[in-house]
């Protein structure tokens, strides 16, 4: 009997038997539109919360802000409202504002002690003077050069900006005394007192030159020392109190550096021919002297022989011939230094100091912003000068601005060092310059390729004199003026300056004998 199929279902498929793929086909359109039907709730629904997130209405604007509102500017400007900075500009801006108001107000402190001191001044220059060809009185500036610095005017400019404007105002005049090298000063006032030593013995003619408003010899003299005598710095004191001790207490021989220089250096062996040159310097050497009697109206024979003048007739002498003989022989009296010395003129000390170099950039800044103590000192300095508040030199004196010379540069205390140092490499280049100058004079060598091809004149053995005579004129001045100037060195002094030299000061409050008016 043939079994009867039975219907058994299909195997369920195991969650491990992957399902048979079903062939996919493209959608029908009922699938679309159910899709459709479908997604419509769903658009529907996100637009309700899009609706709750919309920006709420401008709140309206009142006061002022509302006008502003239709003037065009934007909502963002009217209603800006300022926050604090971060910590970078509030640290920018508080630095900027501290520097702006300390500069601000030392310039401004600087005009008011400025202006105060012209008001206090300004009515000398309405003084009435004796005559139209009177002179207004006169000081004399004298500012050295500070050590190690190049800028030979510093000190003098330092005058010009703390203390020429008061004297304008007061009507007074100045005359700078130029130091270009170390110890200037010192030379020129020892031969400005010397001259005048010589005059009054008769040695020398005094100018005869007669102009309207020129004084005679008694009236500058005495307008000198009541004009008074601006000295800057410690150095300038120095180099001023050097000139006043040669000057006064030295002899009365006729003297000027630069022949003192050109005598040095005249047979020193650098431009001598060895076989001629010798024979003929000993030969000047022994007849120079004999008709040195004889020829009185030419004692220093060569270039400026041109300064050579007749003694005046007013020199006591012996014999007829007296008057001619008495510059080649003085007499020893002649060389005692008057006693007492006469009348010197007040000095005004005035401190200065220049800082120089890298090591001292922070004190430059901090006188950057102070300069109101430099305009004060300067004032008070030009208010004892004009009102002539005046007392006696005190031993203390000699120590003033004695505090300067520590901010000398390392480098400006080894001034011998380097003078000698370039001394020594010009001799060794100068030899060589020499030699070949007189080969070619002498037709040992021709012309090179670099002369012959120069429009430059060929260097001859006088210029190469005069290039070393003004070298050795600025190292000698300088050597020996360093040695007035070095901090190790005292300010110059003599016992007859005792009760001579005053100061100028201004009196302290109370004080009402500690100076004098003249």
């Amino acid at each position: 009997m043939a079994s009867e199929p039975t219907n058994t279902p299909p195997p369920a498929a195991s969650p491990s038997t992957p399902a048979p793929a079903v062939p996919s086909q493209p959608p029908t359109l009922s699938s679309t539109s159910t899709a459709s039907s479908g997604s419509a709730p769903t658009a529907s629904a996100g637009s309700t919360p899009a609706a709750g997130n919309a920006k709420p209405p401008l709140e309206p604007l009142t006061g002022f802000r509302s006008a502003l509102e239709h003037t065009g500017l934007p909502r963002s400007v009217i209603t800006y409202k300022p926050k604090l900075p971060s910590r970078n500009w509030l640290i920018f801006w508080s630095v900027l504002g501290t520097v702006s108001y300390l500069y601000y107000n030392d310039r401004k402190q600087c005009n008011e002690i400025k202006a105060r001191t012209i008001e206090r001044v300004k009515y000398r220059a309405n003084e009435p003077i004796a005559g139209s060809l009177d002179l207004v009185r006169k000081v004399k500036v004298v500012g050295a050069k500070w050590c190690g610095d190049d800028d030979e005017d510093r000190a003098l400019r330092y005058f010009r900006k703390y203390v020429k404007p008061y004297l304008v105002a007061a009507g007074m005049d100045y005359e700078q005394v130029p130091a270009p090298l170390h110890g200037s000063i010192a030379r020129q006032i020892h031969a400005q007192i010397l001259s005048k030593r010589r005059r009054a013995l008769g040695l020398e003619t005094a100018p005869t030159l007669s102009l309207p408003g020129m004084l005679d010899p008694a009236e500058a003299e005495r307008r000198e020392v009541e004009g008074g005598v601006v000295v800057v710095g410690r150095a300038s004191l120095k180099e001023y109190l050097e000139g006043l001790k040669r000057g006064w207490t030295g002899d009365v021989n006729e003297w000027d550096w630069e022949k003192e220089v050109e005598g040095k250096l005249k047979y020193d062996g650098v431009f001598e021919d060895p076989p001629a040159s010798a024979p003929e310097g000993d030969a000047a050497a022994t007849t120079t002297p004999p008709p040195a009697p004889s020829q009185p109206a030419s004692p220093l024979p060569g270039t400026f022989s041109f300064l050579s003048r007749p003694p005046p007739q007013a020199i006591p002498a012996p014999g007829s011939q007296g008057a001619q003989q008495q510059p080649q022989a003085i007499p020893p009296q002649f060389h005692i230094p008057p006693s007492p010395l006469p009348p010197l003129p007040p000095m005004l000390l005035l401190p200065f100091t220049s800082h120089l170099g890298f090591k001292q950039i922070p004190w430059m800044i901090y006188d950057f912003f102070t300069e109101r103590y430099r305009v004060k000192a300067g004032s008070d300095a030009a208010l004892a000068l004009i009102e002539n508040h005046i007392r006696p030199f005190d031993p203390s004196d000699r120590e003033f601005d004695e505090q300067s010379e520590k901010w000398y540069k390392k480098d400006a205390k080894q001034l011998p060092e380097k003078i000698a140092e370039a001394r020594k490499t010009y001799y060794e280049e100068l030899r060589e310059k020499i030699q070949d100058v007189r080969d070619l004079r002498d037709g040992k060598r021709e012309l090179s390729d670099e002369e012959k091809k120069s429009t430059k004149p060929l260097t001859t053995e006088e210029e190469l004199k005069e290039q070393r005579g003004k070298k050795e004129l600025r190292w000698m001045g300088q050597e020996e003026g360093w040695e007035i100037v070095r901090p190790e060195a005292e300010v110059p002094w003599d016992e007859r300056f005792n009760g001579l030299l005053k100061v100028y000061e201004l009196p302290k409050e109370g004080d009402k004998d500690g100076s004098s008016k003249v």
